[in-house]
């Protein structure tokens, strides 16, 4: 607060008898007062003082009757010194003035008030003044302002990264596109979530994924600072962003396409070296709407549009959306309808042993046959069954039909194979997950040694004392674990050694290579190499040239699955298919 607080009022003016002398009757009511009080007479020489003047000033009336402010030569206390030339030179009816006490360093606030006395006749008769001690009403104040601003903080700010909150946002959001309507400008609200943020938490912890957090708070506070925009926090790995003065959509993608750069830059925490992605959702006003909940509806459709578009991306909510969501809600209905009505089946894919060309094994994959849409790509199910927990039936199912695959082609083949199954994380990481296992192994009347679980390295890292206990149950049980599409994720060569993993499985993503040099990916070397070493199989998914079989054969990796050999099939169709593999293997 600073030293001198302006008043609110001129001099307030107290006319009195000639003859009245200051020190009588009004000046005992004066000098009564508990506060600080002093007369000065009209040529503004000090007259006198009462009590709480002399012990707070620690200087007797007598010392300075008949001298005038500053009372040079007299050990008056500087901050009453400044306070009382204050008070004379701006001559108000009140003020406030901060003085520091010498002796504490404490700051001391006085409320004053300055009376001028004047004659019948208007000529100045002299003046009173008077300072009361406020600083405990003061010091109130100011703690009741510092805990309404704390409460405005709590209400407004999100903790973490010190930006706004939802709640700030709503506020800043209504006012945005109150004035678009108007017609006096144009923006956008943008949803910012970042990709697989709880794999990340899962991999590096809790504390780390803080961190990553406050990167990414301070990278878009940064981006919005600099374009005159307002960000917000809104929960977990959300943020949003209020962006003005639009041209159309085409400002919107540059805006989306720059923040989604800003964001991936890899950055360092806890010296392990991280990429972040996220997606982007998109609502525009006016154009979509004039209220902050309708924009914040729009943008959050146009973000789940997104994550279903990959990672990575961004998506401007258009009236297309509402009916992709509508067929979305109807096939989520379809979805329940067909798992009831047993319209999912397994469909087999073998792999291929990339030296000799035998059967080394079987994958199990499920398929939707919907009674009018005909089959519907795992890619458009496998996310709605997981977003709506229909996974953990369907897993089930494709689970209970690997295994009576594998009794059918182990019983009657002359080379026993083990058969595949990739479930859902949201499946395998239950408790009673090894229980359910055993039950279908026992109904279908298979050998667990027949059966092998894919799991991605992600849920490998995810929860250790989870995964120890599940890696002890697939072990006592005598199920096989391979990783499924190794080198996309968060792993670490530890849980390799620590657990009994039977195989590698390289991406498709790794597969696919020049095939005119000859020349497979340096990743896919890599883990060939690292699979070697550790005594793991190696296993390459997604081949469909025999350029790329034969790459990956001389590098040394075991197997190789694709569209080389054949496509997934029905169990009917693919012992046909085996049948012809076989025959035409043995004529050669």
């Amino acid at each position: 607060m600073p030293d001198n607080i302006p008043s609110h009022a001129g001099a307030a003016t107290v006319p009195i008898e000639p003859a009245a002398a200051i020190c009588d009757a009004e000046a005992r009511i004066f000098l009564s007062l508990p506060d600080i009080v002093w007369c000065l007479d009209q040529d503004r020489r000090f007259r006198l003082c009462n009590s709480a003047f002399e012990a707070f000033t620690g200087t007797k009336q007598h010392e300075l009757v008949g001298l005038c402010p500053p009372f040079d030569g007299i050990e008056l206390p500087q901050f009453i010194r400044g306070f009382m030339a204050h008070s004379l030179k701006c001559q108000t009816e009140r003020g406030e003035h901060a003085v520091r006490n010498p002796k504490t360093g404490s700051r001391i606030y006085f409320e004053t008030t300055e009376i001028a006395l004047e004659r019948p006749d208007g000529t100045p008769d002299g003046y009173v003044c008077v300072a009361h001690d406020m600083t405990r009403r003061k010091s109130l104040e100011l703690e009741l302002t510092a805990s309404r601003n704390e409460l405005f903080q709590h209400a407004y700010y999100d903790p973490m990264t010190g930006l706004p909150n939802l709640r700030h946002l709503a506020g800043k959001l209504a006012e945005a596109s109150s004035v678009a309507s108007a017609g006096r400008s144009e923006g956008a609200l943008l949803k910012i979530d970042l990709d697989r943020f709880s794999a990340i938490n899962e991999t590096v912890g809790r504390a780390s994924g803080d961190q990553v957090l406050v990167e990414i708070s301070k990278r878009l506070r940064e981006e919005s600072e600099r374009h005159g925009d307002f960000l917000a926090r809104l929960d977990g790995a959300s943020f949003a962003i209020i962006v003005h003065h639009h041209a159309g959509r085409d400002d919107v993608a540059r805006d989306c396409e720059r923040l989604l750069t800003r964001i991936s830059k890899p950055f360092f925490v806890e010296q392990k070296l991280l990429t972040v992605t996220a997606s982007i959702g998109a609502s525009c006003f006016p154009e979509h709407g004039d209220n902050a909940e309708q924009l914040l509806s729009q943008a959050d459709s146009a973000l789940l549009f997104a994550k279903r578009g990959g990672q990575n991306t961004w998506r401007i909510f258009d009236d297309s959306l509402i009916d992709e969501a509508r067929e979305r809600f109807e096939l989520e209905a379809d979805l329940r309808k067909s798992i009831e009505s047993d319209n999912f089946t397994a469909h087999f894919q073998a792999k291929i042993n990339l030296k000799t060309g035998e059967i080394a094994g079987v994958e199990a994959l499920m398929r939707w046959n919907h009674p009018d849409m005909g089959s519907i790509p795992p890619g458009v199910f496998i996310p709605l069954a997981e977003q709506t927990g229909l996974i953990i039936p369907l897993g089930e199912r494709v689970m209970t039909d690997a295994c009576h695959f594998a009794r059918n082609w182990n019983d009657g083949h002359r080379k026993p194979v083990r058969v595949s199954v990739n479930l859902s994380p949201r499946q395998v990481m239950l408790d009673d997950f090894i229980p359910l296992m055993k039950g279908c192994i026992s109904r279908a009347g298979c050998r667990p040694e027949w059966l092998e679980l894919e799991i991605t390295e992600n849920m490998l890292m995810s929860d250790p004392q989870r995964i120890d206990e599940l890696m002890r149950g697939l072990a006592a049980l005598g199920v096989a674990v391979s990783i499924d599409d190794f080198g996309t994720g968060y792993s670490a060569i530890s849980s390799l050694t620590r657990y009994p993993i039977a195989s590698l499985k390289i991406d498709r993503s790794f597969v696919h290579t020049r095939v005119d040099d000859g020349k497979p990916s340096a990743i896919a070397r890599t883990i060939v190499a690292m699979a070697r070493e550790l005594g793991i199989k190696c296993v390459a998914e997604g081949i469909e040239l025999a350029g790329e079989a034969e790459m990956l054969r001389k590098i040394g990796c075991d197997e190789g699955q694709g569209f080389l050999w054949h496509k997934p099939m029905p169990e009917e169709e693919f012992f046909r298919w085996v049948a012809r593999y076989e025959k035409s293997a043995a004529a050669q």
